[in-house]
Formats: structure tokens, sequence, C-alpha cells
């Protein structure tokens, strides 16, 4: 059955709101709905303990003007401890200042709203989706060099690029038309440079990228496969399920009972490793099958 055609937004599970004023609060979780679970907290002991509990989520903070507020030190301290939380800074009418939101940016924040004049949900969830999407792609990239290293070796540098291209933009389809335009590249082009260096095709690296992300999901508490292919871009449940048996040989519950990211990342690294992954018969309709 297709899924709602309603636009996509990779949300994460958890959103922390540290000493937001209460209409801003509101209006955070109106943009959000049922999307992500929006916890409010004013201490930075607050702060470690919802950290510590979600391992989806991402910190909104205030823009303070008062340097010698106590939320200053706990933020830098944080910062210091959980340096991967994606963090949004929101500009607030009468409390934010310029030099505040320049002193907080060298602090660390992924992006900057500004509440001057009011928000819109839109724009609140779009700025949530790209921060969160952009930290997702670099969590499952440092995994993938941790999985490598472990194996004593090294993500081969010549599909570096494409791999992390290929992650940032995992939440849509992505053709090798598409993945060849982020590399700046013809289409022609990057199928040759593939070819000619018996690399996998766009189309297997594209699909890897997904696979990880669904992974991700997939461990997250609380994520529905239904959730995970509509957050994709599947058109169905079953087009993810048939993703995942096709690179996995596994069915997404078999996935998830095994542990997801381990056990893909252990898969690419053998595919990359044997040459598993060699280019299709088909470019169109890439096909992997690799043995559990």
């Amino acid at each position: 059955m297709p899924l709602s055609p309603l636009l996509r937004l990779p949300l994460p599970a958890a959103l922390i709101a540290w000493s937001l004023p209460e209409a801003l609060v509101a209006q955070v979780r109106n943009a959000v709905g049922r999307d992500s679970r929006l916890v409010a907290v004013q201490t930075g002991a607050d702060v470690q303990t919802q950290l510590r509990a979600s391992t989806s989520l991402c910190l909104i903070v205030p823009v303070l003007r008062d340097r010698f507020d106590p939320f200053w030190s706990e933020y830098i301290a944080l910062r210091e401890r959980f340096p991967n939380v994606p963090v949004i800074a929101v500009a607030v009418a009468g409390v934010s200042s310029m030099q505040a939101a320049l002193r907080l940016s060298q602090l660390g924040v992924s992006d900057l709203l500004d509440a001057n004049e009011g928000l819109r949900a839109d724009e609140i969830r779009a700025a949530l989706s790209k921060t969160y999407s952009d930290a997702t792609a670099m969590r499952v990239w440092k995994l993938i060099e941790e999985a490598f290293a472990r194996q004593e070796s090294a993500f081969p540098d010549d599909l570096t690029t494409m791999m992390k291209r290929s992650l940032r933009y995992a939440h849509e389809h992505l053709p090798a038309s598409k993945l060849a335009a982020l590399m700046q590249m013809h289409e022609r082009t990057l199928r040759k440079f593939c070819e000619t260096r018996r690399l996998p095709s766009p189309q297997i690296i594209a699909g890897w990228a997904r696979l990880l992300i669904a992974a991700l999901y997939i461990e997250e508490r609380g994520r529905t496969f239904v959730s995970i292919a509509r957050l994709l871009g599947y058109p169905t449940v079953g087009a993810l399920r048939k993703q995942i048996t096709r690179y996995t040989n596994r069915s997404p519950k078999q996935l998830r009972d095994a542990g997801a990211m381990a056990v893909s990342l252990q898969l690419l690294c053998e595919a990359l490793h044997t040459g598993s992954t060699q280019q299709p018969m088909n470019d169109e309709r890439p096909r992997l099958v690799l043995l559990a």
C-alpha cells in the first residue's frame, strides 16, 4: 500500500528545549507535532540526563545576552562532553544580541533561527531536518570509518566523497544522475570513474547509504518500519523491505534482531573487501546479493 504523500522531513526522535521561553517551546511543539518528543528543561543537569537517555536528539537553546548567565558555563561544559550533539540556537526579542549570537556560534551550533519577528512551523521543521540529517550523516560516516579500522583497513579513497554525498541525501531516491550532479560530474563520467577502478556503481553506493541510515533508524526506539520507509522516501514499506533483503539477505525484523547497524557495517566491509559489489548487469536496477 502506498505511503502518505505528506512532506518527508527527517526529525530526531527527541528534542531538548533548554531555557527557552514557554511561547517558543509551544511553537516548536506545534511545528513538530507527533514526529518528535519535546522535553523542556531549565538546567544543565537536566540536559545531561536527557542526552544520556536518547541517541536521536537535537538540542535547542536561546541566544542569551548576559555573558555572566550560568547558562554559558553549563553550555561550555556540555559541548565539551557531548561535542556531536546537534544544536539549534534561537535569537529571542529582548533577550538576544549579535555579540551573544557570535559567541554561541564559536562554541558550536548547527543553525541559528531568528524569532524576533516570529517563526513559521515550516521554518522550524526545515532547520531541524537539515541539522539532524547532517548530524546523522556525520555519525554514520564515523561508524563506517570505525568499522573499517577494526578490520585494519580504510574505506576506499575513491569512494569517500561519493559515500559522504550519498549519506547526506539518503532521505530521498538518489539516481546516478543526481549523485553525479552532487559531485559536480557528468553522469557518464561518474559511471566511467567507477568502471575503470572496478568500484561499485553509483546506485550501489547510494543504496548502501540508504541502508545504513535505515539501520540507524531501525535501532532507534519508537520508530516503526512504516515511519522509516516514509522518511527515506520509499513509496511503500515493501520497497524498504526489498532493499534491506537485497543488501543483507535478512528481513527488516531479522536485521533489527541481529543488530541492524553492526550487521550492515560488517556486510559493507565484506562487500568492498571481497569485491562482491561488482557493476550490475542492469545499471538501472542494480541488484546485490550477499550471503549471510
